[in-house]
Parts: C-alpha cells; structure tokens; sequence
C-alpha cells in the first residue's frame, strides 16, 4: 500500500513536469521564408497554451538572415523560452524566394533530424509573414490542418518533407508543392501546385490541373473536377476513389509512357440532355468525360516537356529501365516522349453520395 502511494505521487510530479516543459518551450507551428533587399527574411507562428490579453495580441516572430540558419540564431535572441521546432508543421515559402531557389532550405531540412517527416513545404502567391500572421488568428495548427483536409479530400497531391526530399536529390524528377493564397482578406486557401525546374519555382498549376497530377501521382485518387461541355452545360465530379497505373515501354528507343486510370465518381452536375437512367446516355456521358480527361492530361504532359520540368518522375521511370541511365541523356530524350493515356469512368450513384 505504501508503495502504491509513492508511485502515485511519482505520477503527479512526472505530469506536472511535462506542463512546466511545454509552457517553458516557444512551440513553433508554422516556419516562413522571404526575400527581402536579397536577405532571407525569417518569420515563426507559435502556439499559444496560456492565456494572453485581448490589448496584447500575440505576433510572429520575425528575423533577416543571410543564410536560413541564421534565422533561428535570431529567432533565439528575441524570446526568453527555448525554441522548439520538433513540432512545427508547415513550412511556407513566398513566391520570390521560391523563384530565387530553394537549394538552402533543402539542405537545411535534409541536415536537420529534429523537424517531422509529416511537415508540409508550401508555397505562398502573398509574403509567408502575412499568411503565416494571418493563420495566427485562428486555433493552432489552423494552417496545416487546412493543407492536410485538402490532401484528404481535395485536389491537392499527398506531399511532406520526406517526397519533397525524394523528389529534390533523387534523380530524374522534380519538385511540386500546394499553393496557398489569401482571399477575401482573411481567409487562407490552397490554390494549385508549383513546379520547380531543379531549385527554382517555373509554374504555377491550377487546382484542375492539380486534380491531374494527383490522380496519376497520388495512392489517395480523390478530388473534384469540372469543366464546360462543348454545349456550354456544366460537368462537376467528384472522385470518390480510383486505380492507376503507369509503365513505360521501348526504352532503349523511342519511350513510350503509358497511364491507365480507373476512376469512381459521383456526377453532382451534367448536361440536362442526358439521362442517367438510360444507359446509354450513362455510356455517352462517360465517354465525353473520359475523352476531356485523356485530353487535359496529354496537354499538361506536353507542357511539362516544353518547360523541361519532370514533376511525375517519368525520368525515374526510365532510368528504372535502363542501366545506362543519365539526367543529361534523359533531357535530351524527354522532349520526344509520348505518351498513351486510357481513362475509364465508373459511376456510383449519379448526385447521391449515401
């Protein structure tokens, strides 16, 4: 009995400890980067577990730096708790400083063990301080949670710090990254993918074309996708889960990629001249729909080739088929390669989700 009391009391000071540990810590959430007079300028959301006064608002943590280690050396100086970086989640770069190159950042999280593999990098159309600044009015997290629901169930593609890594030192592809931009003056939006030409941010993808990309990419095929028939009529999808598979073939010639989809979806919007309980118009609807696809997605792959940009690693593809396999041969290859695209439809319920 007596020693039941002890651990008990161990207990209770064990739980009081880690309280005082988390209050003792600045918990940064969210990490920002921008280019400011050719300086990085560095700017750190922080969650907040105690009370603050409505005339005291809590303010990002702000520092210019030469080099993206250097913030945090000044991030120190301006707080009197230890930083703590274990937890923060999102990483938002601004567009210059993504445009200049991001070789500095990526060595930076390559080096660093400390930040989580489930982090997300993204890019900003405004300056990360201001979309960071802005996150901060909401609850914690607010921003990644954002980014996370679109990955879940939007058109966004599953990315973190270990495929943005993969994608950046592997070779024979290159890096995407969700936008975020900020509308209607305080709200936070995620807003297509970036692609980057090595280190150096080159498009800006729009969240349809972003549905493209994760449909090829992505294990997790969801997301909506609408377009304007040639009538003029609205078709909206929704992609409810789905199949891919993409191969290579005649690599030591001519190569040839090969992507076939099966998609499940529910038609929430479609021409009023086809009705869904025949099947006929069904077949008709889904053959419009998969020929638009088909469509959209050979016209993005041919825009990647023309801006030299390989964000679907077909690159890594082929080198899987080749043992002489070089990036300086595949750039020479790249813009000759077709491609051979199948997409098949599969109604669920037509505008009924169950």
């Amino acid at each position: 009995m007596k020693f039941l009391k002890i651990l008990c009391v161990l207990f209770l000071i064990a739980g009081c400890s880690r309280n005082k540990i988390v209050e003792d810590l600045k918990i940064i959430e969210s990490l920002g980067y921008d280019l400011e007079d050719n300086k990085i300028k560095g700017s750190a959301a922080f969650s907040v577990y105690y009370d603050i006064p409505a005339e005291a608002p809590v303010k990002l943590l702000t520092a210019e730096s030469e080099t993206t280690n250097g913030i945090f050396t000044m991030f120190t100086q301006q707080v009197p708790h230890p930083i703590e970086i274990g937890k923060t989640r999102t990483i938002v770069m601004g567009e210059p400083y993504a445009k200049e190159g991001i070789k500095d950042l990526m060595d930076t999280l390559v080096r660093d063990p400390i930040m989580g593999n489930n982090a997300t990098v993204v890019i900003s159309k405004q300056d990360a301080a201001e979309v960071l600044s802005l996150a901060m009015r909401y609850p914690p997290y607010h921003l990644s949670d954002v980014i996370e629901q679109n990955i879940k169930y939007g058109n966004t593609p599953r990315t973190n710090i270990h495929t943005v890594l993969n994608q950046y030192f592997g070779a024979g592809q290159d890096v995407y990254l969700p936008v975020l931009s900020i509308y209607e003056s305080e709200k936070i939006m995620v807003d297509g993918l970036g692609i980057f030409k090595g280190n150096k941010l080159v498009m800006h993808l729009q969240d349809r074309e972003a549905f493209l990309i994760k449909i090829i990419d992505d294990k997790n095929i969801r997301g909506t996708y609408e377009f304007i028939s040639e009538q003029n009529e609205k078709v909206f999808l929704k992609v409810m889960h789905g199949k891919r598979k993409v191969s290579i073939t005649n690599t030591h010639q001519k190569p040839t990629v090969n992507i076939k989809l099966d998609l499940f979806a529910f038609m929430k919007d479609y021409p009023k001249s086809f009705d869904l309980s025949k099947k006929k118009d069904v077949d008709k609807l889904s053959t419009k729909i998969e020929k638009e696809l088909n469509t959209k997605i050979e016209k993005l792959l041919e825009e990647f080739k023309k801006e030299q940009v390989d964000p679907l690693g077909f690159g890594d593809l082929v080198r899987s088929e080749k043992r002489d396999w070089t990036q300086d041969s595949f750039n020479d290859q790249y813009p000759n390669l077709e491609f051979e695209i199948e997409t098949k439809i599969h109604f669920l319920m037509t505008g009924v989700e169950g």
